[in-house]
């Protein structure tokens, strides 16, 4: 049995050392997915906020512009307003597409603290652990994913896979 001196000294400091258990085969083969899928997770709310933030921005030009109709005479308002109203629907999209971000990401981070929650249980269990049993983890994680982002960023090389610029509603 190691000493709290011989533990302190080998993960401390530059030349730290991580003994070779179960449990660090799991954190070494877990934590760098969980990375990941934050990583994409931050990525999305930045997009979404962006999303919003241009088509609020958008909309309030529009109702600029509306409110200037108010003052044309009768044709003239309804020609500016067959105008408008497919510019005004087209940004209500762009925004509501921009506030579902918010269900995907909640989706994407259940799965993360699900996994986060299963490590913790299992922890106790895991100091026999080896890479198959790592490699299983990581299967079974990656079927509860709900996302393409999810599913690209699993392995270890985050750029490979389907482009995920696109937003599926849920």
């Amino acid at each position: 049995m190691q000493s709290q001196e011989d533990i302190g000294a080998l993960s401390s400091g530059p030349n730290a050392v991580l003994l070779d258990d179960g449990t660090v085969v799991m954190a070494q083969a877990v934590l760098p997915v969980w990375g990941r899928q934050l990583d994409v997770i931050h990525e999305q709310l930045n997009a979404g906020i962006s999303e919003i933030t241009v088509a609020l921005a958008a909309l309030d030009g529009l109702h600029e512009e509306l409110a200037a109709l108010g003052r044309q005479e009768p044709q003239a308002l309804r020609d500016g307003l067959g105008q408008l109203l497919p510019q005004i629907q087209e940004q209500s999209m762009h925004a509501l597409s921009g506030l579902q971000i918010g269900d995907r990401l909640s989706q994407m981070l259940t799965v993360v603290r699900g996994d986060i929650q299963r490590l913790v249980d299992e922890m106790p269990l895991l100091g026999l652990a080896g890479q198959q049993r790592a490699e299983e983890w990581l299967a079974e994680l990656k079927t509860r994913y709900t996302t393409p982002e999810q599913h690209r960023v699993h392995g270890a090389d985050p750029t490979a896979g389907a482009d995920a610029a696109g937003i599926d509603f849920f």
